[in-house]
């Protein structure tokens, strides 16, 4: 690590669901001991790219410019973070790990527990809109370009799916079965005929092959550049993100 990465950032890592998530815990550069505590902000990838070299870093920088500490993290089963198996996604999990990087930062010492906000990214801006439904804790959530599906929710006029919501959340069996698994696939490919990937547009090819020579990405190898990703597949993120208000 660089000296001025040794200023930027010092790495981090906490527990969710038996498995051990690790990633950088950014903090203003103003900050003291006399300093007023920062609000946080977590960061975590979406679909496929992870921390090192996707350009979540950058916006952590940013972030960081602005007076808040930032825990950026890579999910389970992703880069620098425990888990198994690996490169799978199961977007329920995805969301207690927001959860659980939560309850991390409540316990830094340089963080304001009452303003933190939440930040995700195409299929983890869909999750963190789930989670800043449910968790109180949460007084902003940031969704960039969130996966929320194809289709609108539907009609709940009596908060039931809501409810059911909120149960698969905390306490719910997301274990997934054959049925409910898409996958194993690859994220990218130049060929859907031949070998079909989970990203379909072209666009999405070009973008990570170019995008990895340009910035050190991991997308320049061939393994990383398409993970095969068994997608689990549930029940579809219902979430009403303005049913209060989040401050």
């Amino acid at each position: 690590m660089t000296a001025k990465e040794c200023l930027l950032f010092r790495m981090i890592e906490f527990p969710s669901e038996n498995a051990t998530l690790r990633g950088k815990l950014y903090v203003p550069l103003a900050a003291s001991s006399q300093a007023p505590l920062a609000p946080l902000v977590t960061i975590a990838h979406g679909f496929s790219a992870t921390i090192h070299g996707m350009t979540a870093d950058r916006y952590a920088e940013v972030f960081q410019d602005a007076g808040f500490a930032v825990l950026l993290y890579d999910h389970r089963n992703f880069g620098i973070s425990d888990g198994e198996p690996r490169q799978e996604i199961n977007c329920w999990i995805q969301a207690r790990d927001h959860r659980d990087a939560i309850n991390f930062a409540e316990t830094l010492p340089e963080v304001d527990p009452d303003r933190i906000a939440i930040y995700g990214d195409s299929s983890s801006g869909g999750e963190v809109l789930v989670v800043g439904a449910l968790d109180s804790r949460v007084k902003a959530i940031v969704a960039q370009v969130p996966a929320c599906g194809r289709e609108l929710p539907p009609e709940d006029p009596d908060g039931a799916l809501f409810a059911q919501l909120g149960e698969s959340f905390l306490t719910g069996d997301v274990s997934g079965t054959t049925e409910t698994t898409k996958g194993p696939l690859p994220v990218v490919s130049f060929d859907q005929l031949g070998d079909p990937a989970f990203l379909e547009p072209i666009m999405a090819f070009r973008w990570i092959i170019e995008y990895g020579h340009v910035s050190g990405s991991s997308g320049r190898t061939g393994r990383p550049r398409s993970p095969r990703l068994p997608l689990r597949r549930f029940i579809r993120f219902y979430a009403r993100p303005i049913s209060r208000r989040l401050y």
